[in-house]
């Protein structure tokens, strides 16, 4: 990000009040030589992050709209400033937006900076591909599934001993991931058998998490399968895009 940043600005300010005079600002040469490329956040997860980052800003991970396989991207540049003072002197300090999307995603623990919370074990993950590839997408779906599991497991432990109250909303969410009808997550959606594995799947969907594509047309747009793929999956259900069971409600 920038070096006039709002947060950049007001340390700015706030630094000239404290020495009553100009701060000197001496940038980072980095931004002229970086070179042209992106670095992409996704989340596969439906919770939407903000994570703050001292002088470089807060950074908005947006939630994985229902039926979509992925979210909108945060999009980071090749290299990201962050500021700091020396005396009266405001210097910018450069890194890598690779480094800055691990940070963001997983940062290193211990570092004062950036302790907190891993994303990646709740669907989060970078890229430099604007588009995602299928490989990144199943290994991050397969990392947030074991967490929810793990999460549903607890919630087990804690529905046996009766402390309800103790729920988590993010067990919650675990459970409505994976269309199971708690005691304490009521769920009334319609849904459907899955052609391929036959657990509950959501209408409206593009892809099943198992794999299966419901609607082809869209997953080709979205960029989940080429071309070829897709020709293939309208060939084999006779010109259909959807291939689905006649949807059951659950209460």
């Amino acid at each position: 990000m920038p070096h006039d940043t709002p947060a950049a600005l007001h340390a700015t300010r706030e630094k000239e009040q404290q020495l009553n005079g100009e701060v000197i600002f001496a940038p980072s040469a980095a931004p002229a030589l970086a070179p042209e490329y992106r670095v992409y956040i996704f989340n596969l997860g439906p919770l939407e992050h903000r994570v703050e980052k001292g002088s470089v800003g807060t950074f908005r991970i947006p939630a994985c709209e229902p039926g979509e396989p992925y979210s909108e991207p945060l999009v980071l540049p090749s290299v990201v400033l962050d500021s700091y003072f020396i005396e009266n002197e405001m210097k910018t300090h450069s890194v890598s937006g690779e480094f800055m999307a691990q940070d963001i995603v997983h940062p290193t623990i211990g570092a004062n900076w950036s302790f907190g919370q891993n994303l990646d074990d709740l669907g989060v993950f970078w890229t430099k591909n604007k588009t995602p590839h299928e490989a990144e997408l199943q290994k991050t779906r397969g990392r947030m599934e074991v967490t929810f599991r793990k999460l549903l497991t607890m919630a087990t432990s804690i529905e046996t001993s009766g402390k309800l109250d103790d729920i988590t909303p993010l067990m919650r969410i675990a459970a409505s991931y994976f269309g199971e009808d708690r005691q304490w997550n009521k769920i009334y959606v319609k849904l459907s058998d899955c052609p391929n594995c036959g657990e509950p799947a959501k209408a409206g969907i593009i892809t099943h998490r198992c794999g299966y594509v419901f609607d082809p047309d869209r997953a080709l747009i979205a960029g989940t399968i080429d071309a070829a793929r897709h020709a293939e999956l309208i060939a084999l259900r006779g010109g259909k895009k959807i291939s689905q069971a006649p949807v059951r409600t659950k209460k």
